[in-house]
């Protein structure tokens, strides 16, 4: 009849619906399905990461001499300390060394906590060592006590460290006028040989 109202076609659009809630489940199934793994792998404890190991400190055998307590001679002892960047840092170190002293039956040759004001090496080897005012009573003594000391202080830096050659002693970056024993503390002074008048060397054992 030419009257009757038509009625709309529905079923494309029933169609279109279906075909896109297959495609939202087909992603939700997938995404379901992965979500076990994720909080599995979010789970996991964190790798821990070992702190590098700090690189091992080299060091550096010295010879140390020390004044026997009685007598006119010298106790060798060897000791391993840390090795220092400069020869200037090695030098300070040994003398601290030798005003720890340590060596049974002899004594140190500088007192603890003497100040050690710069320390410098020409081109002949020759090593100036300037102190403070603490070692002018230490090589003013009475005795052989003060030769003692300077044949420690310079047979001890020679014989551990091959660019000294001779040691200068200084006061506060003044030259001394005086005489330690036979020393002539006036000019650099050098380590005595077999042969020579010195006080002798008696060698430690080691521990």
């Amino acid at each position: 009849m030419s009257g009757a109202v038509r009625q709309p076609v529905l079923w494309p659009w029933v169609g279109l619906l279906v075909a896109s809630l297959g495609v939202t489940g087909t992603i939700a199934w997938h995404a379901w399905s992965r979500l076990p793994d994720q909080l599995t792998a979010g789970s996991r404890p964190a790798a821990v990461q070992r702190p590098a190991q700090p690189p091992a400190v080299e060091r550096q055998r010295i010879r140390l001499f020390f004044p026997q307590e009685s007598g006119d001679a010298l106790k060798e002892q060897e000791r391993e300390i840390p090795r220092r960047a400069t020869l200037e840092e090695q030098v300070r170190a040994v003398l601290r060394e030798l005003a720890i002293g340590g060596v049974p039956g002899s004594r140190p040759p500088l007192p603890p906590g003497i100040e050690i004001r710069q320390v410098f090496l020409d081109a002949f080897g020759i090593v100036y060592l300037d102190f403070g005012k603490g070692l002018q009573s230490v090589i003013t003594a009475p005795g052989a006590q003060p030769e003692l000391v300077v044949s420690a202080i310079v047979t001890t830096l020679s014989s551990t460290f091959s660019e000294i050659k001779r040691v200068q002693f200084l006061v506060e970056g003044q030259a001394l006028t005086v005489a330690a024993g036979g020393l002539d503390l006036r000019r650099p002074i050098g380590p005595r040989f077999p042969g020579e008048e010195s006080p002798p060397v008696v060698s430690q054992p080691q521990e």
